[in-house]
């Protein structure tokens, strides 16, 4: 029979699920659970998309042609033609002063004035340094000597805002490659040189350029030349012809496109510590100054995705892979928008995507095996969380989540291994609890199921549905009274519960209590009347007190719901007794 039914639009996702657990009775605990399980799983692709978007700055991977014999000062791109020295126009806007505004914003009490002599100073020190000299590739070379090695500049690999702005990066003698090249960029310009910042995905870098003469000047590695080619098929950061051939990507930036690296980085940087409006501003600010960049468009997607914004967050989505279409990590955000929207077929073809584009990514191979899961597919899902546990052996949630397939494919001691292992790797992650309580319940291990549920409850003591497993679990090892206290907490918890009125008259009646558990059946049955097995354990508990008649009624209304029953010619014999007498 249908075990469809209404469910009340004011619960919330999980009280949904719990709503209907509670009524598919013919279920076995384990299939129950699978149920709550997929669920969750959906929230737990929101959270990986918010993991995903990197910050900028990430170098990756050794460059394989660099001469480690070599200062990085000497080696040069092979695209770079010497010329003679230069003068150009200073620009109008002093871009030092700029940027110490836009830091003045996290760090109201900075002295700009203190920050702007010391980038004179070291102004002052380049120009007494070069000399006669002013070539290009000896004025780079001065620059890199003086920042790399006599002022020990050094290059750090995170987001955090000390490493982006000016006045923190002059501070610590640190940076990511934003820090490092706005600092570049502030003394180029002094020198009036026509170096420009350059961005490809999630990286920036500066670029010596006057007519034919370029060098691509890499921060991250004290001043490295590296050819444009480098940069164009970075694993998961690829760029499209399409979009260098439209400008996006790998060109001179302008002031504005500059800033807008800092007001990106500062939005991820709010959005990790939870400033999640606050960081929608900044990179709104960012578009504004660069409407090109598929990075941004990505990030604010995830922001307004955050925010529950779903139509802005696909239309940003969509607008990064117009920008960028071999950017992986918009395919994969946009994918888990269709997860979380139970897409799951358009997010596993946009997972699919992304692994094309970035075969090592671990989440989106994560992502797409638990959509598989979700959908039933479950060998496509234990093959795609076993590719993240090759990647990475210590990611416990690919073992939590693989124990969830084993155990639907009825490979239970494998399933047991892996939430033993997630354990092990992340003690603190209760849901795992959960989760192996229900494989110790199914196997009648119930001892073990209570120590995992109970220790589920004490993070989470509003949790419906624990104090189902646990009161199951009670009531499969006789102990009567504490499963009946369980279920009266799930009622106290969610008193509309009605599975959870007839789960308890069934305990009652095993401690002898008809009476009470006439009544519970009664509520459940009102709650929801299309409960076959309520209206045969009433009819059994009629029957007991004596009241024929009404036994006699709900045997026949058993029949009318489930014609099939195993039970049905048991039943039928039952009310030809009643009828006889």
């Amino acid at each position: 029979m249908s075990t469809s039914m209404p469910i009340d639009p004011l619960f919330t996702p999980k009280l949904q699920v719990y709503f209907v657990l509670l009524y598919n009775i013919h279920t076995t605990l384990n299939h129950s659970y699978m149920i709550y399980a997929k669920k969750l799983l959906m929230e737990n692709i929101v959270r990986g998309v918010l993991r995903y978007c990197l910050f900028l700055c990430a170098i990756y991977g050794v460059f394989p042609f660099l001469d480690k014999g070599n200062s990085a000062d000497h080696v040069f791109a092979d695209d770079f033609i010497p010329g003679e020295g230069w003068e150009i126009e200073t620009e109008k806007e002093d871009l030092a002063n700029i940027i110490l505004d836009i830091a003045m914003e996290s760090y109201p009490g900075i002295d700009k004035t203190r920050y702007l002599e010391q980038l004179e100073e070291i102004t002052e020190t380049i120009k007494a340094s070069v000399g006669n000299d002013k070539t290009p590739e000896h004025m780079i070379s001065t620059i890199n000597t003086i920042l790399f090695h006599a002022l020990r500049f050094q290059y750090v690999q995170t987001g955090n805002l000390e490493h982006v702005l000016l006045n923190k990066v002059l501070d610590n003698k640190s940076g990511n490659c934003v820090g490092l090249s706005l600092l570049y960029l502030c003394i180029a310009q002094k020198l009036q040189l026509p170096i420009y910042g350059v961005s490809v995905p999630e990286h920036m870098f500066v670029r010596y350029s006057e007519g034919n003469h370029t060098r691509n000047i890499e921060t991250g590695y004290n001043g490295l030349a590296m050819p444009d080619r480098y940069y164009m098929n970075i694993p998961g950061k690829s760029i499209s012809q399409k979009s260098i051939k439209n400008g996006y990507y790998l060109k001179n930036l302008t002031i504005d496109e500059v800033l807008s690296s800092i007001y990106l980085n500062r939005s991820l940087i709010q959005k990790e510590y939870g400033n999640i409006k606050d960081a929608l501003i900044d990179v709104n600010k960012a578009v504004e100054l660069r409407d090109n960049d598929a990075v941004a468009f990505c990030n604010r997607g995830v922001l307004h995705e955050k925010l529950g914004n779903n139509e802005q967050a696909i239309a940003d989505y969509n607008r990064a892979i117009d920008l960028n279409p071999d950017y992986a990590p918009a395919y994969y955000n946009r994918g888990s928008y269709y997860a979380n929207m139970e897409k799951i077929d358009n997010a596993i073809m946009d997972y699919n995507r992304a692994i094309l584009l970035d075969p090592n990514s671990k989440l989106a191979h994560y992502n797409r095996g638990m959509a598989f899961y979700f959908v039933g597919k479950v060998e496509l899902a234990i093959q795609d969380l076993s590719t993240v546990i090759a990647f990475d052996p210590e990611y416990a949630p690919a073992y939590a989540t693989r124990g969830l397939a084993y155990a639907e494919s009825n490979e239970p001691e494998k399933a047991l291994k892996d939430f033993n292992k997630a354990l092990e790797l992340d003690p603190g992650n209760v849901d795992v609890y959960m989760k192996r309580s229900i494989l110790h319940a199914d196997a009648m291990r119930y001892d073990e199921a209570i120590r995992d549920i109970t220790a589920f409850i004490q993070s989470a003591p509003e949790n419906v549905f624990a104090y189902y497993i646990r009161a199951k679990a009670y009531r499969g090892s006789a102990r009567y009274r504490e499963s009946l206290e369980d279920f009266n907490k799930m009622i106290e918890l969610k008193p509309g519960l009605a599975g959870a009125y007839y789960e308890r008259a069934l305990v009652k009646k095993l401690l002898g209590m008809p009476s009470d558990a006439l009544a519970d059946l009664n509520v459940s049955i009102e709650l929801f009347p299309y409960n076959p097995l309520a209206y045969l354990h009433r009819a059994n508990t009629y029957r007991e007190l004596e009241l024929k008649e009404k036994a006699l009624k709900d045997y026949l209304i058993y029949l009318k719901l489930n014609p099939d029953a195993p039970d049905a010619d048991e039943v039928k014999k039952d009310i030809e007794s009643i009828q006889s007498h």
